[in-house]
């Protein structure tokens, strides 16, 4: 059998997680069936009440399967998606990484011809995107969230703007940035799989930084519009600028 070995990995898988153990465990899943040579970097973002340390410290993957690691961010200070996609590119052991939210899955298949795939500096690959809820299938560029990339390319355009930590809000302003870059757009042959029907912001005033609500898979809470939230841009532009530790 293949035996894992870092320096024959090409790939990082990317997800970032908060308090969703329910999504964790889909994901887990479809991670017992992936093909080896690959990195799954997860890293938590503060869960206050469903550490991912709790499901994945048990969670066991042969030597020919992928390998694993878990950074968790040591305290929930909002939304913080963008910061955790940061670190997993400052940290990642290849060049290659596969962003996907918590609640997108790729699939076995999909992850071994992403696997064979030549992937350049200035590569950016998109993948069709299935909507579990809707049961249609969204052509390229998919979920904007879910999207593989060359490091070089993600750090040529800044990384994530970490100015709106706390809001939910910043995906297609970092996607702007890259494509703004000299790069090269991707269609693979691939498909992610969304298992959420979608969820929506209110703007409440009482509130410091985006909060969820448990067990609410649709709507959030967030504390400015977004026409106030834009003005954020830029005002911060260190990375990283929260604390974080490794688990496994």
């Amino acid at each position: 059998m293949l035996q894992k070995s870092k320096a024959n990995h090409r790939w990082t898988f990317g997800f970032t997680y908060f308090n969703e153990p329910h999504k964790l465990e889909i994901q887990m899943e479809a991670w017992s069936k992936w093909p080896g040579n690959v990195d799954i970097f997860v890293v938590d973002d503060g869960s206050d009440i469903h550490p991912a340390k709790e499901l994945l410290e048990n969670f066991h993957l042969e030597d020919w399967q992928p390998t694993l690691q878990l950074w968790r961010v040591t305290r929930n200070i909002g939304f913080n998606s963008h910061g955790c996609r940061n670190l997993i590119a400052k940290y990642a052991d290849t060049d290659c990484i596969q962003f996907l939210d918590i609640d997108h899955v790729m699939y076995a298949p999909d992850v071994a011809k992403l696997k064979q795939m030549k992937v350049g500096s200035k590569d950016i690959i998109h993948h069709k995107n299935y909507n579990e809820y809707q049961q249609t299938v969204k052509d390229h560029p998919g979920h904007m969230n879910c999207f593989g990339i060359h490091k070089d390319l993600f750090w040529e355009a800044g990384g994530y703007d970490e100015s709106f930590t706390g809001h939910h809000y910043g995906d297609r302003e970092f996607l702007d940035r890259i494509f703004a870059c000299e790069h090269r757009k991707i269609k693979s042959q691939c498909a992610t799989s969304m298992n959420r029907e979608g969820r929506h912001g209110s703007v409440d005033k009482n509130v410091e930084k985006t909060e969820y609500t448990p067990g609410d898979d649709k709507f959030f809470k967030v504390p400015l519009d977004i026409p106030e939230v834009k003005k954020l841009r830029g005002t911060k532009t260190q990375r990283l600028d929260f604390p974080f530790i490794r688990i496994l």
